[in-house]
């Protein structure tokens, strides 16, 4: 008689399959794992524009008498603004549609390095580009992801910039005087395009972050031209010179 007790009938799993499982295997893992490392290093960032879409996120006080969008004209503004409210003596910036409200570091030294320690204390003026209130170009730039344990209380403080529509109103505070831009324009530019940082025929205020979220591979560039000046003040000359990259934020 015959014993088949012993006999197994052959495996069907082959070599090529073998190998797709524990490819697929492999790629699940590392997915999980750079993802969970992404969430981690973005946690805040993240946080921050969740809360901003879920209406969440605080305003800071000095926003909260002023208007957001001007859809109105100039003179129309100016009855909107509440004329017993503070204006801050330090330089600052503050954007009420997206919950911004941040010093200003006129930045003296173009050296990357410089500047990414200057953006630990707030947004920064590029050196040799215009003043506020001046003929030309007024080019600020901040973060808008960064790592959270390399310290600042500004590692994210762009992260909404492209949340910003035509029409939104930015106000800009240097030597206690009040200047105010209204948003027209926004694109996306590579960091070797430096052109956007030349000078303007009008006074024109540049914002810039990188995008997207979490990389630096390129540029956000919000423009806002110039609708109210401080009474008394005097255009004056700005932009000496532009860099050869635009810095990483």
């Amino acid at each position: 008689m015959t014993d088949f007790t012993d006999r197994h009938p052959p495996s069907l799993k082959s070599p090529s399959r073998g190998f797709f499982i524990n490819f697929f295997q492999f790629l699940a893992l590392f997915i999980f794992f750079f993802t969970l490392s992404l969430t981690i290093v973005m946690f805040p960032t993240l946080l921050t524009r969740v809360s901003y879409l879920l209406g969440l996120q605080e305003k800071p006080s000095l926003t909260a008498s002023l208007p957001f969008v001007a859809d109105r004209t100039p003179s129309e503004l100016e009855k909107l603004l509440v004329a017993e409210r503070v204006i801050p003596q330090d330089d600052r910036i503050i954007i009420p549609q997206i919950s911004v409200d941040a010093p200003v570091i006129y930045s003296q030294s173009s050296d990357n390095a410089a500047l990414m320690e200057d953006l630990k204390k707030g947004v920064i003026h590029y050196p040799g580009t215009a003043y506020p209130g001046q003929k030309g170009n007024v080019f600020i730039t901040g973060h808008s992801s960064y790592y959270w344990w390399s310290g600042g209380k500004y590692n994210r403080i762009f992260a909404n910039l492209d949340k910003l529509e035509n029409g939104d109103l930015v106000y800009l505070y240097r030597n206690g005087e009040e200047y105010i831009y209204q948003v027209y324009d926004s694109f996306v530019v590579k960091p070797q395009q430096v052109e956007i940082l030349a000078t303007t025929a009008e006074p024109t205020l540049t914002l810039m972050t990188c995008t997207p979220l979490g990389t630096n591979l390129r540029r956000l560039v919000v423009r806002a031209q110039l609708i109210s000046l401080p009474s008394g003040s005097e255009a004056q000359k700005g932009f000496e010179r532009i860099p050869q990259i635009l810095p990483l934020q």
